[in-house]
């Protein structure tokens, strides 16, 4: 093909076999390296040189280098000419040709489509011009596959983006993004399919709940950056000790679910590897989590729910994690970091509960809810004060225990507005009685019960100083009473509220001391009138094996060192009174006075005591 005359029929032939050395490859490099290795031995050539436009410029303005054939012939790429060449051939048209003498010998090159310029390098002379049009339909063939070839490229690493970003929406779908556990979604799934293979294969699986105890504590007072990297490796930890085929997963806040798959054949078979397994999480969260200067120390409450279950009719996996549910809450009850198992009693528990918290919600507006006072009395047996106890008789229900209530009504958040009634309404009496109290009374106060969450609440004190203030009786006529519960959220916040408080003249009284655990360390730095020691001690005073009276005396001796006045609640014999008496306590409480009475007893009762008085 080197010589000087070329027939028709040589050109064709040399047509097909450059297009041959096309080929059917989809990699523009493999073709390009094929075509342009048959072309320089083929034309004799001295190289042969692709440069293709840079595809980040929008424009089209830059050529650069894309492939060399021979690859190691520099002389070409390096030589000072090859700029200028390149600029006169940038305007090239698609369907022609130019040409340049370098050195004698002529560099002949092609428009490249719309993707570059293809230059050959004549080796000696130059280009026969038959040849040169019979390599222009060549190299326009080329350029229109190396274009389907980067099309088809571009599409498949499109498809591959698309695949990689429906697997990481798929993934993100079923996973927790903060732990990398199975999420809710997934959660449900799992526990549909494992419900229905255990009634299939007819072998027994359980649904643990696990809610980490006081997390809130850890959110609050350390960040949730701190509360986040705990809650990741709460969940490494549970996956390390879990074993095959039981899988863990995270479904919202603090609470993670453990399906324990194919746990036994028979009921006892599936409580004893499910108390294994509770008792192995209870282990494994045991040891203190370190998280840089922080070691913390978390504990979960588990609630068990085996299934299928024998005493639900409907063995679906709503009815499963409600009984887990149900059984976490148990747990928490019988003191957290523990276990509990859901039985049917609980189910009853529950429902119950919901209907008494939906009937608390009207009986503010139905004006069920009534006021009792149990009088307090002095070592001489007369009455100085008064604690206020709310009770609700239902118009449904009938009576319900101040026990059952009110902590319905802690859990509910419904105690802010009885709480709030409760204020309102013992304000409203104590203004009654203060004006109906002779002279020469020696009652001094009426003490209202504050629940920790009302404590908290960050509009307390203006609403409370609101009420006392309207009142028209002195400050320190109304007590304020709460449990060693308001001391464990921020004791800071809380001695900043009581002093803002005790500067108004409104008093405290710390109730059920001794069986808290928080208090005494702060107990110097509160602003507390009176202590009531509860009446578990009193229970116990003369049980044999039993301390009581020591530790009620260390409480007296240590109170009378704070200047703090004490108060006896639950006393029902006549041995308690001669005891404190002789202690000389500030005050006693329980039966063998009083029980709990309306506020028109209490008055009728203080006119008869201030009788009784006088007549000694």
């Amino acid at each position: 093909m080197t010589s000087t005359n070329i027939n028709t029929l040589e050109l064709i032939s040399l047509q097909n076999q450059l297009l041959l050395s096309i080929g059917g490859s989809l990699d523009t490099h493999e073709v390009m390296h094929s075509f342009m290795q048959t072309t320089l031995k083929k034309l004799g050539l001295k190289g042969i040189h692709l440069y293709t436009y840079d595809k980040s410029l929008s424009d089209n303005t830059q050529l650069s280098h894309y492939l060399s054939i021979p690859e190691n012939n520099t002389e070409f790429k390096n030589s000072s000419g090859l700029n200028i060449i390149l600029q006169r051939f940038e305007n090239i048209e698609v369907n022609s040709h130019l040409s340049e003498l370098q050195n004698n010998n002529e560099i002949l090159a092609f428009a490249f489509g719309s993707f570059g310029i293809l230059l050959l390098e004549k080796k000696l002379g130059k280009f026969h011009e038959s040849l040169k049009d019979a390599l222009l339909p060549v190299v326009l063939k080329l350029a229109e596959h190396y274009h389907a070839c980067e099309q088809q490229q571009r599409l498949i690493k499109e498809l591959k983006i698309n695949k990689d970003a429906q697997r990481a929406y798929e993934l993100q779908a079923k996973r927790d993004p903060l732990t990398n556990l199975p999420n809710r979604r997934e959660f449900r799934y799992s526990l549909f399919r494992e419900i229905s293979n255990s009634q299939r294969y007819d072998y027994y699986g359980a649904l643990m709940y696990i809610d980490l105890d006081n997390f809130k504590n850890v959110n609050d007072s350390l960040g949730h950056s701190i509360g986040d990297i705990l809650l990741t490796q709460v969940a490494q930890r549970l996956v390390k000790q879990a074993r095959q085929g039981h899988n863990v997963f995270r479904i919202g806040g603090d609470e993670f679910v453990y399906i324990l798959s194919n746990i036994g054949n028979t009921k006892t078979e599936a409580v004893n590897a499910s108390q294994n397994v509770a008792n192995r999480v209870i282990e494994t969260l045991a040891k203190p989590i370190e998280i840089g200067e922080y070691s913390l120390h978390i504990t979960p409450s588990i609630g068990i729910a085996l299934f299928p279950s024998d005493f639900d009719e409907d063995n679906d996996s709503e009815n499963v994690l409600r009984h887990a549910d149900t059984a976490m809450y148990r747990a928490k009850k019988q003191g957290k970091n523990c276990y509990a198992f859901f039985d049917p009693e609980m189910h009853v528990e529950a429902s119950q509960r919901l209907i008494i918290e939906d009937h608390l919600r009207k009986a503010i507006n139905k004006n069920e809810l009534r006021l009792e006072y149990q009088p307090i009395v002095n070592t001489d047996g007369i009455i100085i004060g008064a604690e206020t106890l709310v009770r609700w008789e239902s118009s449904v229900l009938g009576k319900i225990s101040p026990e059952i209530f009110i902590g319905i009504a802690e859990e509910s958040n419904l105690i802010l507005e009885v709480s709030k009634w409760i204020l309102q309404n013992a304000c409203d009496y104590a203004e009654t009685l203060y004006k109906s109290l002779p002279k020469n009374s020696q009652f001094c106060y009426i003490s209202i019960n504050i629940s920790p969450r009302q404590f908290i609440q960050n509009n307390f004190i203006q609403s409370v100083t609101s009420v006392i203030d309207a009142c028209s009786v002195p400050n320190d006529f109304i007590k304020l009473e709460f449990t060693e519960n308001v001391l464990l959220d921020n004791i800071d916040i809380t001695i900043e509220k009581m002093q803002k408080l005790h500067s108004n003249n409104i008093d405290f009284l710390l109730d059920d001391f001794g069986t808290g655990y928080s208090s005494l360390s702060y107990l110097h730095k509160l602003p507390i009138w009176l202590l009531k020691i509860d009446k578990s001690f009193i229970n116990d005073f003369y049980a044999e094996k039993n301390n009581t009276q020591a530790i009620i005396n260390a409480i007296m001796v240590m109170a009378e060192q704070l200047n703090i006045k004490c108060l006896i609640e639950g006393v029902e014999l006549q041995e308690h009174v001669d005891y404190f008496k002789k202690k000389g306590v500030h005050g006693m409480q329980g039966f063998f006075f009083y029980k709990s009475m309306s506020g028109e007893a209490l008055q009728e009762l203080l006119s008869k005591d201030i009788k009784k008085t006088e007549a000694v």
